[in-house]
C-alpha cells in the first residue's frame, strides 16, 4: 500500500511535470539502452549493477521492455552476493495532453542471487506501475512512476525458513537529455522498497538508488 510520503512524492513530480510550459518533444517508446545502478544501502553493505534493456512501442499507446540486470551487493564484513535476472515490462501510454502521457504498466521479474560456499537462492515476483512522462522540450524530459510490486524470495540457501514473501512500493523520479534525436541520457532516482531488509534485494524492489543510462531511440512505434 503506498504511504502518505510517497503519495506526496508522486503529486508533486505530477505537479512539475503538468506545470512546465514548453513545446513538446517525442516520447519514443523503441529503444534499447545500457544502465549502471548504484544502491548506496547502509553503512555496510553497497550495491553496484548493469543492465542492457530494450523496449518496443507498438499500436500507438502501448509498449513492452525487457531488461537484464548482473550485479554485485558487497559487504563489510568481506562477503559479497552475485545477482543478476531480468525484468519483463507491459504497459500502456495514453496521451493525456500534447506534452504528457500517462504510463500504466505491470511487470514480472525472476532473479538469482549466490552468496557462495551454496549461500544461493532467487527472487520472483510482479509489480503494477502507475506514472507520468512529460516533454519539457524536444532536448528534455521528465517522468515519475509509483510501483507496487510483490516478490517471492527464496533465501533456503542461507540457512532460513525457505520462502518469504516480500511487499513493497517504490516512487521512481526521473529525467533525460536528448544530445541528438536518438542519443540521450537519463538520471532516474528510486526511493522506497528494500522490505526484505538487505542490499541485494533491496536492489531487486527498486529500493533507494540511482540508475544512469545511456539510450539510443527508434523514432515512432512499430506499428500504429
Amino acid at each position: 500500500m503506498m504511504t502518505k510520503g510517497m503519495g506526496i512524492a508522486l503529486l508533486s513530480a505530477a505537479a512539475l511535470l503538468g506545470g512546465a510550459a514548453a513545446q513538446a518533444g517525442e516520447l519514443p517508446w523503441t529503444y534499447g539502452e545500457v544502465g549502471y545502478t548504484k544502491a548506496p544501502g547502509t553503512e555496510d553493505f553497497d550495491t553496484d549493477a548493469y543492465d542492457l534493456k530494450a523496449s518496443i512501442g507498438f499500436l500507438d499507446k502501448w509498449h513492452s521492455s525487457l531488461q537484464y540486470t548482473d550485479g554485485t551487493t558487497d559487504f563489510d564484513s568481506g562477503s559479497d552476493d552475485d545477482f543478476d535476472g531480468w525484468r519483463l515490462v507491459v504497459g500502456a501510454h495514453p496521451q493525456l495532453t500534447p506534452d504528457t502521457q500517462l504510463v500504466t504498466e505491470i511487470s514480472y521479474f525472476d532473479y538469482n542471487y549466490d552468496g557462495g560456499e551454496g549461500s544461493d537462492g532467487g527472487a520472483d515476483g510482479f509489480g503494477l506501475g502507475l506514472g507520468l512522462r512529460h516533454s519539457l522540450s524536444d532536448k528534455a524530459e521528465l517522468s515519475a512512476l509509483a510501483t507496487y510490486t510483490q516478490a517471492n524470495f527464496d533465501d533456503s540457501g542461507f540457512g532460513s525458513s525457505g520462502n518469504t514473501d516480500v511487499y513493497s512500493t517504490v516512487v521512481e523520479v526521473g529525467g533525460r537529455y536528448n544530445w541528438m534525436p536518438n542519443l540521450s541520457t537519463g538520471l532516474t532516482v528510486s526511493l522506497g522498497g528494500g522490505g526484505a531488509g538487505a542490499g541485494l534485494e533491496s536492489s531487486f524492489l527498486g529500493g533507494n538508488l540511482a540508475r544512469f543510462d545511456v539510450r539510443w531511440s527508434f523514432l515512432g512505434d512499430v506499428s500504429k
